[in-house]
């Protein structure tokens, strides 16, 4: 044999590029997803901050909406340690058959658990504000 790949082993190969591309595309939606939530909330509370005390009659303790801005930047930084450990590890993988190393069974459930605990921060920090939310009743609006 001089080096030539059968059929059966272009096919195999094939499929398992074809995996990869699929996960890879789901892994990205989702950590786009996960980003623009936190990113989105965390603008929303910066806008509420500005707005809240001349024009709403709703109001948030401080401490809470640190709390709830602190969640939503862990969520942002955790997606941005999901991307890169993804990459990193992406650059050690090759579908040519190689022998089995201890951490190639690892590398999903990290990167699911990291991923996990971003959408975990944005629902931290949506809570924590929504059940904080008070009427306050002598407010004056201005115009």
């Amino acid at each position: 044999m001089t080096g030539e790949v059968s059929f059966d082993e272009k096919v195999r190969l094939e499929h398992f590029r074809s995996g990869i591309d699929a996960v890879r595309e789901v892994g990205i939606l989702a950590l786009k997803t996960i980003i623009t939530l936190n990113s989105g909330a965390f603008v929303v509370l910066l806008t509420f901050i500005g707005n809240a005390a001349a024009q709403s009659k709703f109001m948030v303790p401080l401490d809470k909406l640190q709390c709830s801005m602190y969640a939503f930047l862990c969520g942002i930084a955790l997606s941005f340690i999901a991307i890169a450990y993804t990459y990193f590890v992406s650059q050690s993988l090759s579908p040519y058959p190689l022998p089995e190393k201890r951490t190639d069974g690892w590398f999903v459930p990290i990167v699911i658990l990291i991923t996990g605990l971003a959408v975990a921060a944005f629902l931290v920090g949506v809570i924590t504000v929504i059940h904080n939310v008070m009427v306050v009743e002598n407010v004056v609006v201005m115009e």
